[in-house]
């Protein structure tokens, strides 16, 4: 990997921490856990916003700005595969336990540091017990990734 070039994961959880900071709609501080394994970095972050009324106009803000700065990391060297979530689920073991209400997913290739990311930006729902509501930010990357070996 080009020493120039940051890790996208760094970068984007930096950049919200940098918008959200302060952020007085916010219930509880922002906290970002990062695991690194080999070539995979995994950065993870749950948003809980103290009136659930404001989830929908923060999935669109955050993804935004979770837009942009794949956007400046990529430059015009890499793609970016954009879905929109409608609703979804999150199951484990065949047992479903949240919700999907909405969100964003970006697919990403970094042809400069030859790294496939994928970035979630959802906004979840508590299927048991409080019905709690938040924005799940996870950001999956993985470098020097086999599909760029020719």
């Amino acid at each position: 990997m080009d020493q120039k070039h940051g890790f996208l994961s760094s970068e984007i959880s930096a950049g919200i921490k940098d918008v959200l900071n302060g952020d007085l709609r916010l219930s509880e501080s922002l906290k970002f856990k990062r695991k690194e394994k080999g070539n995979a970095v995994i950065v993870t972050t749950n948003i809980y916003l103290k009136e659930k009324s404001e989830l929908y106009e923060f999935v669109s803000q955050i993804s935004s700005v979770v837009e942009s700065i794949i956007k400046k990391h990529l430059a015009l060297n890499g793609e970016i595969i954009k879905l929109s979530i409608e609703r979804g689920m999150v199951s484990d073991r065949e047992e479903v336990w949240f919700e999907i209400v909405e969100g964003m997913v970006f697919e990403v290739y970094c042809f400069t540091c030859r790294s496939i990311s994928f970035v979630r930006v959802l906004h979840e729902k508590q299927l048991y017990g409080e019905k709690n509501e938040w924005i799940s930010l996870d950001i999956d990357e993985y470098l020097d990734s086999q599909w760029f070996k020719e």
